[in-house]
């Protein structure tokens, strides 16, 4: 029988870069510079990572550079959890990640913003259920250098052992 540890996106043990480039928020923050605004009610505990990769300069001082959260594990199982903007301005809620697990490309999460005013909620964006049971790295990879724009607004990840 498996056990699953939910970790939520503001445990330390989520590593962020470029940290300048996330906004780590809460239903008591209001980030003015964040053009996505989803309904804190909606997320666990009422936290999410914000984070924009972005070709040219804009919404971070990070302009070009892909955003990475990494994360490690001791377990056989690891999903990610996000909410997805699906409007296409203000914000711009294309996804476009990729997903590593020890250094090697596992998947990749690419879904055009349908163009509505709306947020799918802990919306499962990367899952692998077939891992040796160890220890493991995840990393999320938001953007590719030269690539369009790239929202994440990570909620969650769960593991098992």
């Amino acid at each position: 029988v498996l056990n699953n540890i939910t970790v939520d996106d503001s445990n330390p043990s989520i590593r962020y870069s470029p940290l300048g480039a996330w906004n780590a928020l809460d239903s008591a923050q209001n980030c003015s510079g964040c053009t996505a605004q989803p309904d804190a009610s909606n997320m666990l505990f009422g936290t999410w990572h914000d984070g924009t990769f972005n070709p040219t300069s804009g919404s971070n001082n990070y302009p070009n550079t892909p955003l990475f959260a990494n994360f490690t594990f001791n377990g056989s199982a690891v999903y990610v959890f996000c909410a997805l903007a699906e409007s296409t301005t203000h914000p711009d809620g294309n996804s476009d990640m990729a997903f590593y697990i020890d250094g090697q490309l596992v998947n990749s999460f690419v879904r055009p913003a349908p163009g509505i005013n709306a947020y799918d909620y802990q919306f499962p964006v990367f899952s692998v259920s077939s891992l040796e049971p160890r220890e493991h790295t995840l990393v999320l990879q938001n953007g590719y250098v030269n690539a369009s724009k790239s929202l994440v607004l990570l909620d969650y990840i769960v593991y098992s052992y």
